[in-house]
């Protein structure tokens, strides 16, 4: 019962996670230019002060998809745990702390973001300025490393031990190895303010790859099928 239970929820979050990852993917090919990431900072709380709806909305998304993972990070995990414990604990461990750390900034931004816009619109040379200051606007995890590189190495992790152990179809495995790099592609172009490079990752990881492995995983789990074999 105990398994059953953790596999229908994880499953339910997994579902749920891909199909926000959809509309992650989606409102950031949406935004204007001067609201994705790498642009100017004055002319971000400009084009925000004058309409910030699709934003918003993806600032709430990826903020709720998020949490939502938190509940379908134990399921995945414990679908691989036995084939390697230490890893799967270890990087399941770094993906909740990514997670965490994705929603509270999001949340946090949901909060200040608004009040920073109107105060930069309506401030003087200095107050625009101090607003936009390198780092001043910065949030927990600045260049993803946590929110991506954790969750993008447990991802990578999680997929390998199912596939060299042939727990999970092929496809499904592969496609996960494909969302890992995806995760560490939006490091690489948080890093390097890259924004053709966020763009392409928010195509092919938001709206098909991501998705995909979310759903496909929650599918499985919502079956309440066995997904692991015995140790390596």
């Amino acid at each position: 019962m105990k398994n059953d239970s953790l596999n229908k929820l994880g499953g339910l979050c997994s579902i749920l996670v891909g199909a926000l990852y959809v509309l992650v993917g989606i409102t950031y090919t949406l935004l204007p230019a001067e609201q994705r990431v790498g642009g100017d900072p004055g002319a971000f709380y400009r084009s925000f002060a004058e309409g910030a709806t699709v934003l918003t909305i993806y600032y709430w998304v990826f903020a709720l998809g998020a949490v939502v993972a938190l509940g379908a990070l134990p399921a995945i995990t414990e679908s691989v745990r036995s084939l390697n414990e230490g890893w799967a604990r270890w990087t399941s461990n770094l993906a909740y702390l990514g997670f965490a750390v994705t929603a509270i900034d999001f949340f946090r931004t949901l909060a200040l973001q608004p009040d920073r816009a109107a105060a930069f619109v309506a401030g003087d040379a200095s107050t625009q300025a101090a607003l936009t200051a390198p780092g001043f606007a910065a949030g927990l995890d600045v260049n993803g490393w946590l929110g991506f590189g954790g969750v993008g190495l447990w991802v990578l992790v999680t997929s390998y031990l199912a596939m060299r152990s042939k727990v999970w179809p092929s496809p499904l495995a592969y496609v996960g190895v494909a969302v890992g790099v995806l995760y560490w592609l939006v490091v690489v172009g948080l890093v390097t303010d890259n924004g053709a490079l966020l763009r392409i990752v928010a195509g092919l990881g938001g709206v098909v790859a991501a998705p995909i492995w979310y759903i496909w995983i929650g599918l499985r789990l919502r079956k309440a099928a066995p997904m692991a074999a015995g140790p390596m």
